[in-house]
């Protein structure tokens, strides 16, 4: 389901750690994909995580410092 939402990612060591979307925590377990790509002048990162059930991409917008929640999938 595409969401295109702000979040708030946790960082350890340039590493997603958790996510915060609609006031609950995900606790990231694994990282997936990791690309970057340029639109203009600024650079987005895009991360394919897993946490408990929910797949999610998120995308870091490293211009404006924001985290957006682009896409979720429920791990059924």
């Amino acid at each position: 389901m595409i969401i295109n939402e702000k979040v708030i990612v946790g960082i350890v060591n340039d590493t997603p750690k958790y996510v915060v979307w609609r006031g609950k925590n995900y606790v990231i377990l694994k990282i997936g994909l990791h690309h970057t790509f340029h639109e203009g002048r600024t650079l987005y990162h895009i991360f394919s995580v897993a946490t408990s059930g929910i797949f999610m991409r998120l995308r870091f917008d490293s211009e404006n410092l924001i985290w957006s929640l682009e896409e979720v999938l429920e791990n059924r």
